[in-house]
């Protein structure tokens, strides 16, 4: 069974293929700017079978997804072009155990796995993932919350406030605090049905500092207060599962406001009608994906290590936003966003400065207890 930062990263890297393949399929992407942007992302066609790593071959792992279909016609060819190393990559999904079974088995058939900070932090904890070389890999290219000893960054995204200000009255609302204020923004509300992301809001709703967040959750009544401000909402909330529903949920204008991914913001800017949508950073929650390295990966290290470089390119993670909402965990590509993007874009620094960086540690350590008490002022 998958722990919860498994599912979390699971959740986030299908929900961006599925924003990838979507714009595909309408022709408002080209293949070669999905080819890039599943480059960045380590989300390329999952293979039929388990991908085995030859020599002169990098084997990439991540967690598939419902685009699989479209994305089995796709290979990455960008970093192959460059050196002539095929990349493969297997959509079997890389779950923290399956990483820590395969190198202390001695049977390492992957050379490149697309995690996420927490289970990046167990798997340096159990020493079954390599250093990142930074002889190799810029760590000046990535985010510096994004640079660990045995993982970096790869992209960004963020939980953001959105809203129709059209169903608003033409209010649109400023803070966490507009979120709760039922009677000046009427309407349902949507939150994710999982607590990741969702307490910080909370938090900040009771008038917390956002540098101060995790400080004021640190405690057994810090998240209990939280959570019994969605137990005040609770009959103006409807929850989404996947980004998916969030987004139909604005879409079908059921909801009024929520709390959702910027990948959806991200396309629903351009779905829905002028003035009847916005999204605002402020008081968002900002995540990175993470690569990460197992021991005695069939490529060698610096192989992959080079692949990795070869990511940061600014210019590919600027078409990576663009292609699916994604922030570059690249502070370098900010400055080659184009303009009408610069507002959407979840790592720029004005962006940046209205965020709280996600924590993980926070979440490994209170996750369990938390979602259940969330699920109950939920739906109890």
């Amino acid at each position: 069974m998958k722990n919860f930062q498994d599912m979390t990263d699971y959740e986030v890297k299908a929900d961006l293929i599925e924003i990838a393949a979507h714009k595909y399929r309408e022709g408002k992407l080209t293949r070669r700017g999905f080819v890039s942007a599943m480059m960045v992302l380590g989300a390329l066609p999952a293979l039929s079978g388990k991908a085995m790593a030859q020599a002169k071959e990098i084997v990439v792992v991540n967690w598939g997804g419902r685009a699989s279909e479209v994305l089995q016609e796709v290979m990455c060819d960008t970093y192959t072009a460059e050196t002539g190393i095929p990349v493969i990559v297997d959509g079997s999904g890389p779950s923290g155990g399956k990483i820590r079974a395969m190198v202390e088995s001695g049977a390492v058939v992957w050379d490149l796995c697309d995690s996420g900070m927490g289970t990046a932090i167990i798997l340096e904890q159990q020493g079954v993932i390599q250093p990142i070389d930074y002889d190799i890999v810029d760590r000046g290219s990535v985010l510096e919350q994004a640079t660990y000893k045995s993982a970096v960054g790869n992209y960004v995204y963020s939980y953001v406030l959105a809203a129709n200000p059209k169903m608003l009255g033409g209010n649109v609302p400023q803070t966490w605090e507009d979120v709760w204020n039922v009677k000046d923004f009427p309407g349902m509300r949507t939150f994710r049905k999982s607590v990741r992301g969702m307490l910080e809001s909370a938090t900040m709703a009771m008038g917390v500092p956002m540098d101060e967040v995790y400080d004021a959750l640190d405690s057994e009544d810090g998240i209990d207060a939280a959570i019994d401000k969605f137990r005040q909402l609770r009959e103006n909330i409807i929850v989404w599962g996947s980004g998916s529903d969030s987004q139909n949920l604005f879409l079908q204008e059921e909801v009024s406001i929520g709390n959702i991914w910027s990948t959806r913001a991200h396309l629903l800017k351009d779905q829905m009608d002028e003035g009847s949508f916005t999204a605002s950073f402020k008081g968002g929650v900002l995540a990175p994906g993470m690569w990460v390295v197992p021991k005695n990966n069939p490529a060698g290290s610096d192989e992959v290590m080079k692949f990795i470089a070869h990511t940061q390119d600014p210019k590919l993670q600027v078409q990576w936003l663009e292609a699916i909402g994604s922030g570059p965990a690249n502070p370098a590509a900010a400055a080659l966003v184009p303009d009408e993007l610069q507002k959407w874009n979840p790592s720029s620094p004005e962006n940046l400065a209205q965020q709280i960086f996600y924590n993980d540690e926070w979440y490994g350590k209170n996750q369990v207890a938390a979602e259940e008490k969330y699920i109950d002022a939920l739906i109890n």
